[in-house]
């Protein structure tokens, strides 16, 4: 009974280790070392001279690159154009590499890649780590985040200096947030809404709760409600109502009703007028179908004490599908108790080639 478990151990050592082995991309043009990666946060501080260290590690959702090449040249001038889908049935556990430039021991780059794509190394060594921890993983990529946020240029920088320093920038910051948000760890979420702060920089702030909304699923919808409710920068709750419409799951419903009490409740016009916007872009999609979606627009549209909310709420009736908005409009026109809003959704009905509108109008003519 010994000896089994013994050779039982050793298959599954030895189907973990191909499992680890068949993670490794392909990497050309560079000197690959190939090491245990227990100690990432070790492995990147002994890094003086300028190298890569990639990795893998399970992510929520599939990603790949939106190149017809299937060679990361990663000295080269290739960025990232990243795409997030979710994976399809049957396939693997999706997981994505994460590619660190690296030097005198702190994270100059951030890329994110498709393990199926060949990695030219451009001249420099790579480190291929294998067994990296997720949760380190995060903690690597939050501290290089904050470190190039202490690294942003200071007011008064020479332009085309300051140019150079905030792309640098911006290559840890957009790529290592994203890394961050997809990484299929629950460390992931309160690192990500840990750069909502007031204390980070807009940019910051907005991506991390893009993927809040977008890849952490009744967590990262939770954190982005929080924030609609006691955030006082308007022009960051307005990326927030957007960021409603990207929620995914058995939160999904949760963000529509969030959105439908903005509608409704809101103080801030802009807000409200946002939110009854993306209410009608998603009333629009025969997937989202939700009759209280079209029913807020109707009423906002009639009732709202705000003209400039009413003139929106038409508005956003004339973007929806003629089957659906047109019968509103025309609702609309008809008991509204302003006359301005009546002749705003007369006029949108004019512009309608819903034979519903076409009668509606002759009618008003006639009387």
């Amino acid at each position: 009974m010994k000896i089994t478990a013994a050779v039982c151990a050793g298959v599954v050592a030895g189907v973990l280790s191909a499992v680890a082995l068949a993670q490794q991309p392909k990497i050309s043009n560079a000197q690959v070392n190939t090491r245990n990666g227990a100690n990432l946060t070790q492995e990147i501080g002994g890094t003086q001279a300028a190298a890569w260290i990639g990795y893998s590690v399970p992510v929520v959702h599939t990603m790949h690159n939106n190149w017809n090449d299937n060679v990361v040249r990663l000295e080269g001038s290739n960025g990232n154009d990243n795409i997030v889908s979710e994976p399809k049935p049957g396939d693997p556990p999706p997981r994505a590499l994460i590619l660190l430039r690296v030097a005198s021991g702190k994270v100059e780059r951030v890329q994110v890649e498709d393990p199926d794509r060949e990695i030219d190394g451009g001249g420099l060594p790579f480190v291929w780590l294998e067994n990296v921890r997720p949760a380190e993983s995060v903690k690597v990529l939050t501290n290089a985040v904050e470190a190039s946020v202490a690294d942003a240029p200071a007011p008064g920088t020479e332009r085309d200096v300051a140019k150079v320093q905030e792309r640098r920038v911006r290559r840890v910051q957009d790529s290592g947030v994203l890394a961050i948000g997809l990484h299929n760890t629950p460390e992931a979420t309160p690192a990500l809404r840990g750069f909502t702060a007031v204390k980070y920089p807009a940019a910051v702030r907005e991506k991390a709760a893009f993927w809040l909304a977008n890849e952490r699923g009744r967590e990262g919808f939770e954190a982005v409600r929080d924030l609609l409710h006691s955030d006082k920068d308007d022009a960051f709750r307005l990326k927030l109502v957007f960021d409603l419409t990207l929620v995914k799951g058995d939160a999904k419903k949760s963000a529509t009703d969030e959105l439908l009490l903005l509608a409704k409740n809101e103080p801030s016009a802009k807000v409200k007028s946002q939110a009854l916007f993306w209410l009608a872009q998603m009333a629009g999609k025969k997937a989202e179908g939700d009759p209280r979606i079209v029913r807020t627009l109707g009423d906002s549209a009639k009732d709202d004490p705000e003209a400039s909310m009413r003139k929106s709420a038409i508005f956003a009736l004339s973007r929806l599908p003629e089957d659906q908005g047109v019968p509103e409009l025309i609702q609309v026109a008809s008991t509204a108790k302003d006359a301005a809003t009546r002749r705003e959704a007369i006029f949108w009905l004019g512009r309608a080639k819903d034979p519903r509108a076409l009668a509606y109008l002759e009618k008003v003519v006639k009387e």
